[in-house]
């Protein structure tokens, strides 16, 4: 499994395309998608065009540095872009993060479950690390419940980033007891 491209059974991941800037943008300027992220509220249209420049630069840079990164998630039947999932090492928290952010419109399908299951399997087996953690608003209750149907357990609010954050965990035992079946290409 390289992780440079990984299918589940209606998803592919991907690593991003310089072309995805224009989607992602639209994604980081939606009052909705970004109202659990800083600074809660969508950005500006400039400053989402450039922020979604910057974090394509920054995912693929990941990858090529650490080895594991962020995917562009597409729907495996259109090919249309849906949003990112995948991981970030954090250096303040000095631990790997799962993250993702989807378009508001697939919400409720279950799709950040599937990506989120596809990149624990990749974390894990593939990459071999020991833990994932994941954080969000403390308000975020749909993402939170996604982290629970992938294995993650509460560990308490703490400051991060200038703001109190919800703080998740999953050691590859826990998540080890109920592995997914994804296929990799």
């Amino acid at each position: 499994m390289s992780g440079q491209r990984i299918e589940t059974e209606r998803l592919v991941l991907r690593r991003f395309a310089g072309a995805d800037w224009e989607t992602l943008a639209r994604f980081y300027g939606d009052d909705t998608v970004m109202r659990h992220m800083l600074p809660g509220r969508g950005l500006p249209r400039a400053e989402a065009a450039e922020r979604a420049k910057s974090n394509i630069h920054n995912f693929n840079d990941h990858w090529e540095r650490r080895g594991y990164g962020v995917w562009a998630v597409e729907d495996r039947a259109s090919g249309r872009l849906l949003g990112q999932c995948g991981l970030r090492w954090i250096a303040e928290a000095e631990q790997t993060e799962l993250l993702y952010l989807f378009s508001k419109t697939v919400w409720g399908r279950g799709l950040a479950t599937e990506a989120g299951r596809a990149a624990l399997q990749y974390a894990f087996e593939a990459h071999g690390l020991d833990k994932l953690i994941a954080l969000t608003a403390p308000g975020n209750k749909a993402s939170q419940r996604v982290l629970g149907k992938l294995g993650f357990r509460y560990d308490g609010e703490a400051p991060l980033w200038e703001r109190i954050v919800s703080w998740f965990a999953l050691p590859r035992e826990a998540w080890q007891a109920d592995p997914p079946i994804i296929s990799a290409k």
